[in-house]
């Protein structure tokens, strides 16, 4: 395996709100402003120059940043592969507007089980993971699932 000398991907973190509670993250609990437009394009332009090549947009949630479908426009002129981590309550509402322009979406799954996949994230979204991945393979893009460990999950 050849390593690099620089780093290869960037977790994004578009801001710290969360219309979650999980957990095992404090992360709702502070409330900060969406990253802006203009910061988002000069910390992109830095980032191509460091090296980087995938850019994770990130949070909180990410797809409660209105603005989400023009950062992601801005990364993919820049060149990056592009990808979001989200618990997927908003991306059946916010699907269309972010087709062609996500290469990978990590939606959130803790257990195959509702009810204990819903107490980790402190909110009722089980029913919309699974929407969005139906929505999101019908849209034709690539999602696959991302978990937190909990002994109850193993």
């Amino acid at each position: 395996m050849r390593l690099v000398k620089h780093p290869v991907l960037c977790n994004y973190y578009v801001t710290y709100r969360c219309n979650a509670t999980c957990s095992f993250c404090d992360i709702w609990e502070r409330p900060s402003p969406y990253v802006t437009l203009d910061n988002a394009r000069a910390n992109l332009r830095d980032l191509k120059k460091l090296g980087v090549r995938v850019i994770d947009f990130t949070g909180g949630e990410p797809l409660l940043h209105r603005q989400l479908p023009d950062l992601l426009r801005e990364a993919k002129q820049l060149g990056f592969i592009t990808t979001i981590t989200t618990n997927a309550l908003l991306y059946p509402k916010r699907a269309e507007q972010l087709r062609g322009l996500v290469d990978m979406l990590h939606f959130s799954l803790d257990s195959p089980v509702a009810a204990e996949h819903d107490a980790s994230r402190g909110v009722r979204c089980f029913d919309a993971v699974m929407e969005s991945i139906a929505i999101a393979r019908q849209l034709g893009e690539r999602p696959d699932i991302l978990f937190t460990v909990f002994e109850r999950n193993v």
